[in-house]
């Protein structure tokens, strides 16, 4: 013979847990239409440490930074959150004049996330050399085509 009592118990917690989790479910999508999840902020720069004009031309999958033309010692840079699946990517073509000096990856999440919030990158002769936080020495991650 089964307690009727621990029956009613049994009901009613289970029945309290899935209306928890219906009122869980509908306040997390009601935040989510508000505000989407995003990671942190993100800054990345490029300076141009070259003689020449240095032509820039910054792109993601969703944003499209258009074209920029830098003299020595000048800056082109932008801010985005990093997305939930850390595959933010940004990748940028450099050239001078009609010469094309490669294209990059300058932010890939999976790689720059917990390098740098603030991604310095500088072209240099040799080519574009990263910094993290703390810019005390760059890299040289990718040597210029030409």
């Amino acid at each position: 013979m089964i307690n009727s009592s621990r029956i009613n118990f049994c009901s009613i917690f289970t029945m309290s847990i899935v209306v928890i989790s219906l009122i869980c479910s509908e306040a997390f999508q009601i935040q989510q239409d508000k505000e989407p999840l995003r990671g942190h902020l993100t800054r990345v720069t490029i300076q141009n440490d070259n003689d020449y004009l240095l032509g820039i031309h910054c792109k993601s999958r969703d944003d499209d930074l258009g074209f920029h033309i830098l003299a020595k010692g000048e800056l082109f840079g932008w801010k985005f959150h990093v997305n939930f699946r850390y595959s933010t990517l940004y990748f940028c073509g450099f050239s001078q004049g009609q010469i094309n000096k490669g294209v990059f990856e300058i932010y890939r999440a999976n790689r720059d996330f917990y390098r740098c919030a603030n991604c310095t990158w500088k072209a240099e002769k040799d080519g574009v050399h990263g910094y993290t936080d703390t810019p005390i020495k760059g890299y040289l991650f990718y040597s210029w085509l030409k």
